[in-house]
């Protein structure tokens, strides 16, 4: 094979190994020789390699090259570290693969986030995409120039390797089946084969280039290949799991691993430093291209860059004097105007039906409806920069223009029966016209004029005329057809259409007049565009675009056929775009939109915005309404005629139930209904029901009805806690009377729904009314009237009362089919009907002028009304500064002082302020301040010894009083019992320097302690040293000799041998039951616990709940269920509370991670459960019982090791689920990454072995 190194100089720094591997290993590159035994690693100096991924090498310049998925790059340096560079930075979104190709010096690229393939020339320039279609997840690329042909493995849905000529042409699957995540890709070009490694099947496979012949090469402890690369007789790759570098023999499948225990690995490349095999004719000056060469197999392909043409040369590129763009279904496609070339699908992504089409030529962008997704969009005409800028609002958008001068954009929608303009960007969106519309179609602009044209296909269809704020509309042109596409000649200043009905292709001039046909032989004419002298049309039936004199239709000819219905065509041209208006510099001075009208301009405000005349500056509505639908939150003015209703640009929206709106800060809230992603079901039960916002003290109130609770958070998302809960309690409806302190509230109980009242903490509660409701589905609170509102959507009712319960009245109950929601905004009274699709109201005082106020609003949910705020009133209210200085809830009294509050699990401290854990510890117990300690027997308080962990028991302690002791370390005892021979102080300085003398019929023991004399040696010890059982043979002989005078011979041996039966019985019946009764029923640190061992009660007092979990910081949501309401075990954990002793000196166990202590009552007094005295050693743990479950307690479980996304099972044999094969995964750091070997797996989830039971049988 011919060597391939051109006439390029090889550097010096490549004079060491010739063969290397190189290594990403995501924040620094790696140089490992493969000539050296012991494979050291060389980390590159390059600076900023903040997520490498990829990589590759060019033997010919000896360049590194590799992608960067964090500062999104692509970027390359030479063997050493030395001249790195960054090569392309734009519209990089993923790029998880690389290649080069060293003979016609291009690089390759997949990119996962984009779905493309592109190449671009070494240095960065000349980029083009290759492929972008049908791409899910393309991940590892590989090139054969020799042969001209690529080869990628894509791991998404349906996982496949294909292959296509260099140049993108002449794709080809070659396999999918039995694939998961196919992540490398290396080609043998010695022995023609593709090999690939798969970290879902666990796999390295091969087969032939042709696909054929695909064989296993090893399936055994492959847990996750991501890199992959071949040289000579080996394959390397990468393993994530086990940390390794491993490499096999391709044919004796011999099995070396060249680096061990190193996290973060990723793209790998094995490589000859200097050596680089076989050449094609791109070779030898680019293959006479001016800007890239493909070699084929059947030839060398010369292309151009997005933006450039070929001219008839095939190998010289240029720019294009002009070009027409049309929209195909799922493409657009441009075909240049000055060659005879065929077509070029612009690469765009996510087009699905592509509708109207215009383009700004200043900024060199393309803009489209699409039909079928609903939306406007924008990119560049190279594809790039893709976005969105109108998605919401839209059903049938099938006519756009672009206003050049005041880059605004127009659209016209035939589903909305709306006429509206925004900026170029999206932003200041405004309804122009939207009264008499009937079906509007196509759409032209006249900036220069200040005039807009469009063409309705109505019931009487026509073509209309108005200013560009669409003010003085006229109709133009009856007596017509279908018109469509209509567009203008700017020189001739005549106006052009197509009639679908006649199939003509008429013109007139700017008034309607003079009307002519230009062609009428057409068999079915489409899309229509003007340029210089000649009109461009598409014809369905021909599939084709035509080209005539735009006078007379004559000198037809095809400029592309074999088209399926084109939509829409212009020419990109800068003649299309002249002229000049008020509008073109600095937007006229305007805050918002720039329109312009005919000699002049007029600023314009995006809808239910205001102008002001003289800043021509606009300011947001104070009062409106907000109505829901089931994805989708609208704004409307009810009597507003300058604008209708528009919908909100809110993402992600699905089963919006209710909403609220915070005045203050302008956001919008909502609970929504989760979707059960598995099975795409969902369960109301389990949801938020309604909210309520308390202004003042910027807190949120929500029922739950997985809970049946009503629930408090901040608008930021700390949660408060709960305010109302009962056994019998199911709250639904709720509204916030926050400037009386009252909440209210709807309680559907089974067969007795209650409208209650309860202050804003849950307490004072009263139930208004359980007469007259079935489903009361909704309440408002109007504080002008001192009224309250609600409706029955059972009873199709809605009624009114006093804020107190009074003066209860019905305003409405005719004509009522489905009430879901109500408000009150100004004088009204409003409510949604969703079966009858509309808003409607009345006068809230009587009930009187019914009136319809909007129609045709499908899924209905909820309605909710803003009111200016007067802000002198709002700061005068208690709770509005710094939240009444209360730690939680603030409610407003009568006289208008605040009032602090806690939710249920809490109470209030004696500050009256702040509100904190309720007490815990027994009376007879000693309460730490702070630590995983909680409660202490009184009487290890200031006992010498601190139990708390943060020495609080040994503080502050008290001088002993004139009848008591003090021991020598604080601790007061009762006086007299200092010398009584008992140790009671805990240093035993009640003892020291005793001088006891013993009353006569007593016997003193050697510590000075007195006994009576009848219990020496009565072969029991009763003196604490049992000194009083010393000697005893010598003093029952002389005892027995003194008292046989007094009481007569008898024996009395036998009462010392019954004692030590006794008390050897007691002992091994003890023994027994610890051994086979106890320790039995102790079964580790997952199994049961017997009750009566477990120091805390079995029941919860009724003012605790556990803790549940709830985001802080940025207010992304709340959830209610199980995702909020965790279940928390009475004992604090899976293993049950241990025996007391000093290191579980609490009811709940210390090593709990809820931040919320739940510490009960003690069933057993502590004295009795602690036998012995206090340790006498500090800082050593005092030995465990045969049955404690110190030894036994085992936390470690695998939750520690969650990643933010996934699990990570090693224990299984199966794959993990579902681990993503992206770099971009969670367990990829080093810190949270997989064990480096399967041996290991024990270890990596428990970072400690459990230890041994202390109740096994040889214990």
């Amino acid at each position: 094979k011919e060597l391939f190194t051109g006439s390029l100089l090889i550097p010096t720094f490549f004079l060491g190994a010739e063969e290397v591997l190189l290594l990403a290993r995501r924040t620094d590159l790696r140089r490992i020789s493969l000539d050296m035994p012991d494979f050291t690693d060389v980390i590159l100096q390059i600076d900023n390699i903040r997520h490498a991924i990829a990589i590759d090498y060019d033997p010919v310049e000896g360049y590194i090259y590799w992608t960067d998925d964090d500062v999104r790059a692509i970027r390359r340096a030479f063997l050493d570290g030395s001249g790195a560079q960054t090569l392309v930075t734009t519209e990089i979104n993923h790029p998880d693969g690389i290649a080069v190709d060293w003979v016609a010096r291009n690089l390759y690229w997949t990119d996962t986030g984009t779905d493309r393939i592109e190449v671009t020339r070494l240095n960065g320039t000349s980029r083009k995409i290759l492929i972008s279609e049908n791409l899910d997840e393309p991940r590892a690329i590989v090139l054969n120039p020799v042969m001209g042909y690529m080869y990628w493995t894509d791991w998404g849905e349906n996982p496949k390797i294909e292959s296509a000529y260099l140049d993108g042409t002449e794709r080809k699957v070659l396999v999918n089946t039995s694939l998961g995540w196919p992540n490398g890709l290396a080609l043998d070009l010695e022995e023609n084969k593709l090999y690939w490694g798969d970290a879902k099947t666990d796999k390295i496979e091969v087969i032939s280039l042709d696909g054929t012949m695909r064989k296993t090469l090893i399936e055994d402890k492959l847990p996750h290949i991501f890199g992959f690369t071949l040289l000579g007789e080996y394959i390397y790759w990468t393993d994530w799991q086990r940390r390794s570098i491993e490499r096999v023999h391709k044919k004796a499948a011999s099995r070396d691993i060249i680096i061990d225990q190193l996290p973060d690995l990723m793209g790998l490349k094995a490589t000859s430093v200097t050596r680089a095999e076989g050449t094609n004719p791109c070779a030898e000056n680019n293959g006479g291209c001016s800007h890239l060469c493909f070699f084929t197999p059947q030839e060398c392909r010369c292309a151009c860059p997005i933006g450039l043409e070929l001219l008839s040369d095939m190998r010289t590129c240029i720019i294009p004097e002009a070009f027409l763009v049309f929209t195909s279904r799922a493409a657009v496609h441009r075909i240049s105007l000055g060659a005879s070339n065929n077509d070029v699908a612009i690469p765009l992504t996510g087009v699905k039906e592509a509708s109207a089409l215009d383009f700004d030529v200043s900024d060199n962008r393309i803009y489209w409806t699409d039909i079928s997704l609903k939306t406007i969009s924008r990119a560049f005409m190279n594809g790039s920069g893709l976005e969105h800028v109108i998605e919401f609002g839209l059903d049938y958008p099938e006519g756009m223009a672009v206003d050049w001068m005041g880059k605004n954009l127009y659209w016209a929608d035939t589903g909305t029966n709306r006429i509206e303009v925004a900026r170029l960007d999206g932003l200041f969106r405004q309804v122009l016209v939207w009264k008499d519309l009937d079906n509007p179609r196509s759409l032209a602009l006249d900036p220069s004029k200040g005039y807009m044209y469009w063409t309705e296909w109505g019931g009487k269809p026509k073509i209309v005329r108005a200013y560009m704020d669409g003010t003085n509309s006229i109709m133009l042109v009856d007596k017509v057809g279908r018109a469509n596409d209509l567009t203008i000649d700017y020189k001739d200043q005549r106006l052009y259409w197509t009639d679908l009905d006649t199939s003509m292709i008429e013109s007139s001039n700017m008034l309607g007049q003079e009307r002519e046909i230009i062609a009428d032989d057409l068999p079915h004419p489409f899309g229509l565009t003007q340029y210089s002298d000649f009109i461009y049309w598409t014809d369905w039936n021909l599939h084709s675009i035509e080209r005539a004199d735009k006078t007379n239709g004559r000198n037809r000819t095809i400029i592309q056929n074999r088209l399926d219905f084109v939509m829409d065509i212009l020419v990109f041209h800068s003649s299309r775009q002249d002229g000049f208006n008020e509008c073109a510099q600095n937007n006229g001075h305007c805050g918002q939109l720039c329109l312009a009208i005919p000699n002049g301009y007029r600023c314009g405000c995006a809808s239910h915005y205001t102008l002001d005349p003289k800043t021509r500056n606009c300011s947001s509505p104070s009062s409106f309404l907000l109505f829901s639908q089931r994805s989708a939150i609208s704004r409307m003015i009810p009597d507003d005629q300058q604008s209708p209703d528009i919908i909100l640009p809110i993402h992600g929206l699905r089963n919006v139930k209710a909403i609220d709106y915070n005045p203050l800060d302008a956001f919008i809230y909502w609970p929504f209904t989760v979707m059960n992603i598995r099975n795409q079901s969902q369960n109301p039960e389990k949801q938020p029901h309604d909210l309520s916002i308390d202004i003042f003290s910027h807190t949120l109130y929500w029922t739950c009805e997985a809970t049946n609770t009503i629930n408090v958070h901040r608008l930021n998302g700390e949660q408060i806690g709960v305010v109302l809960r009962g056994d019998h309690d199911k709250p639904r409806a709720i509204v916030v009377n926050a400037e009386r302190g009252y909440m209210y509230f709807t309680n559907m109980q089974e067969r007795a729904p209650k409208i209650e009242r309860a202050a804003l903490d849950g307490t004072e509660r009263e139930v208004l009314f359980t007469t007259g409701l079935l489903r009361p589905v909704a309440l408002v609170i109007d504080n002008k009237l001192g009224k309250l509102f609600w409706v029955d959507a059972d009873l199709k009712r809605i009624e009114s009362c006093d804020l107190s319960g009074a003066n209860r009245v019905t305003l409405q109950d005719s004509n009522i089919l489905q009430p879901m929601g109500l408000t009150v905004l100004g004088n009204h009274l409003y409510w949604i009907d969703r079966q009858q699709q509309m808003i409607e109201r009345v006068e809230k005082t009587n009930g009187y002028k019914r009136t319809r106020i909007q129609g045709r609003i499908a899924h209905l949910t909820g309605i909710h009304a803003i009111e200016d705020i007067d802000m002198e009133e709002f700061s005068s209210h208690p709770c509005s500064r710094d939240n009444g200085k209360c730690s939680h809830l603030c409610i407003a009294k009568g006289d208008g002082t605040p009032r602090c509050s806690c939710p249920v699990h809490l109470v209030l401290l004696q500050d009256l302020l702040t509100c904190g854990e309720p007490p815990t510890c027994s009376p007879d117990q000693f309460t730490c301040a702070t630590g995983e300690i909680d409660c202490i027997p009184m009487a290890w308080r200031c006992d010498g010894f601190s139990e708390c962990d943060d020495q609080s028991d040994e503080e502050n302690c008290p001088i002993c009083s004139a009848t008591q002791f003090q021991c020598e370390k604080g601790q007061c005892i009762d006086a007299h019992l200092r010398c009584n021979g008992e140790v009671d102080c805990q240093d035993k300085s009640d003892e020291s320097y005793c001088e006891t003398i013993c009353l006569q019929n007593h016997f003193q023991c050697a510590n000075g302690q007195c006994i009576l004399k009848k219990q020496q040696c009565d072969s029991f010890p009763d003196c604490i040293d049992g000194s009083d059982e010393l000697f005893c043979d010598k003093t029952l002989f002389t005892e027995k000799i003194k008292s046989s005078d007094d009481s007569g011979p008898h024996s009395n041996a036998i009462g010392p041998v019954i004692g030590i039966i006794l008390t050897l019985f007691v002992m091994g019946g003890m023994y027994f039951v610890c051994q086979r009764v106890v320790c039995q029923r102790y079964a580790g640190p997952n199994g049961p616990f017997p009750h009566e061992y477990v120091s805390g009660t079995p029941h919860v007092p009724l003012n605790f709940i556990a803790p549940g979990s709830s985001q802080h910081g940025t207010f992304t949501g709340i959830s209610c269920g199980k995702s909020m309401i965790s279940s928390m075990s009475l004992m604090g954990g899976s293993s049950g509370a241990p025996l007391y002793d000093r290191n579980h000196v609490t009811g709940a166990s210390s090593s709990s991670s809820s931040s919320t202590k739940a510490t009960f009552y003690p069933q057993l007094e502590w004295w009795n459960l602690r036998t012995g005295k206090p340790y006498l050693i500090r800082g050593i743990a005092p030995p465990t019982t045969p049955c404690s479950t110190d030894v036994c307690d085992s936390d470690y479980t695998t939750s520690r090791w969650k990643a933010n996304k996934y699990y990570i099972d090693l224990n299984s044999d199966s794959d993990p689920y579902p681990p993503p094969p992206t770099p971009r995964s969670q367990y990829m750091s080093a810190e949270e990454s997989c064990p480096p070997s399967p041996a290991t797996e024990r270890s990596y989830f428990h970072l400690y072995p459990p230890p041994p039971s202390p109740c096994t049988d040889s214990s």
